[in-house]
């Protein structure tokens, strides 16, 4: 029989014992009896479904969408007959399904052709930013969460890889700069240690007594004076006292010295 026919009967059920008080009762009952025989919940409007494959404007889809799917359909046929491998095949049908479509509804259903033959795990994993900004347009449409959650659950799983990815970067990088930090230090430290090992050159008394009396701020006319010496003797005393301590002037001298005495 007819959904009238069945419809009209549910309807003239519900009316009669709606009289003796069982109104809740029977509302769930007949949306259920409509529900169990093809019709929308009461209150639902009735939405397109997505199949994966030949579509018509009785499923609930525009006409563009019908020419659309349609245009893509022959080209994923004209594809199949391409003497080109298997592979680049794959490509142009993904590249096709990206570019070439613009009704959204129409780009839903490639997307879960391109889910059907097993070729969208790799195109999402290559085009993130173009699946993000589909799930965007998908969200603020009004098509069902439903037909779009498988991509959501790759976006997410796609996501947390790229996270776990540059995580996993950060650390290298984090663990190359410890140990760089830590050789560092270590040949500082190897440093500083060989320099407190060395022993102080050995000086003679004059070059002690110069050396002190450089320390002290007197200029080599008052060493000379001091120590009763020419100033070309004071002169060479001081050069070879430089090339002991492996310095090259006055300044040094004191900071070598400060720097010893500390």
């Amino acid at each position: 029989m007819p959904y009238g026919f069945y419809t009209c009967a549910l309807f003239k059920f519900y009316g009669t014992l709606a009289k003796i008080g069982t109104v809740r009762l029977l509302k769930n009952v007949l949306i259920f009896g409509l529900l169990l025989m093809g019709y929308p919940a009461l209150g639902q409007s009735k939405t397109a479904v997505f199949p994966v494959g030949e579509i018509h404007k009785d499923s609930g889809f525009t006409e563009m969408s019908v020419a659309e799917w349609k245009k893509f359909r022959d080209f994923e046929k004209k594809l199949a007959l391409t003497p080109i491998v298997q592979s680049q095949q794959r490509d142009q049908l993904r590249a096709y399904t990206r570019d070439s479509l613009r009704i959204l509804e129409v780009k839903l259903m490639a997307v879960k052709l391109l889910e059907e033959k097993k070729l969208l795990d790799m195109d999402v994993v290559e085009n993130p930013t173009y699946y993000r900004t589909l799930l965007v347009e998908l969200r603020e449409s009004s098509i069902p969460q439903a037909e779009y959650r498988f991509l959501e659950e790759k976006m997410a799983f796609v996501n947390q890889g790229a996270m776990e990815k540059k995580l996993g970067q950060n650390r290298i990088i984090i663990l190359a700069l410890g140990s760089l930090c830590i050789l560092l230090l270590f040949f500082a430290f190897h440093i500083k240690a060989a320099r407190k090992s060395t022993p102080l050159p050995e000086l003679s008394k004059q070059e002690v007594t110069v050396r002190d009396l450089i320390l002290q701020g007197k200029t080599n006319k008052e060493i000379a004076n001091e120590l009763f010496i020419s100033l070309s003797t004071v002169k060479t005393h001081i050069t070879n006292l430089y090339g002991k301590l492996n310095i090259t002037n006055r300044q040094e001298l004191l900071q070598k010295h400060t720097g010893t005495s500390t």
